[in-house]
């Protein structure tokens, strides 16, 4: 049961409605996430705006952006977040189940590869990210702007990841149930 609780219908206003309703469209941010969030109408329904723009505008493709964002969410364990899939990235759970090993998989394009260790990378710490060829192995494959978005993209998932693993919508126990997969990628 999540530790906040859902905004209650008598309580949405017309733009929570509206962006509750295109993530439940769009599977991504999920519309329980958005529900929560909606509960605070700046920061929070501030945050579902930026998040779906973040995750379906932008430079970037929105496919190289689910996976780096599933990527990081299976590294912290966030079963919420590891589950959630968004409708329009065209991904299977083939294609998902394959992140564990994405080095050696022919389904990740070079570039894909690329942004998949810079998650990996993010995910372990200002350190790792901080040096030279990080980012000089970065623009082999992308421009500075698409450099910032894929930062953005990171920074997002991985701080707002842990305050929605904290909130426990979804368990890594009831996560694991629901996709096997997870349980085995993390061991």
């Amino acid at each position: 049961m999540p530790r906040l609780r859902f905004i209650d219908e008598s309580e949405k206003t017309p733009i929570a409605r509206a962006l509750i309703r295109m993530a439940e469209e769009r599977g991504a941010p999920d519309w329980r996430v958005a529900s929560i969030m909606a509960r605070n109408p700046v920061a929070g329904l501030g945050w579902v705006e930026y998040w779906s723009k973040l995750l379906y505008e932008g430079l970037l493709e929105h496919r190289l952006k689910e996976i780096v964002r599933i990527r990081i969410s299976v590294a912290h364990h966030c079963g919420y977040c590891s589950t959630v899939r968004s409708k329009l990235a065209g991904l299977d759970e083939n294609i998902v189940a394959e992140l564990t090993d994405y080095e050696h998989s022919p389904r990740f394009t070079p570039r894909e590869k690329v942004a998949l260790r810079y998650a990996d990378l993010f995910k372990a710490g200002e350190k790792a990210i901080d040096r030279d060829e990080v980012y000089n192995s970065l623009k082999r494959h992308f421009s500075d702007a698409e450099i910032i978005e894929l930062g953005m993209m990171c920074a997002q998932t991985d701080g707002v990841g842990r305050f929605v693993k904290s909130l426990n919508i979804v368990s890594w126990e009831e996560a694991c149930a629901l996709q096997p997969a997870l349980a085995r990628a993390t061991e």
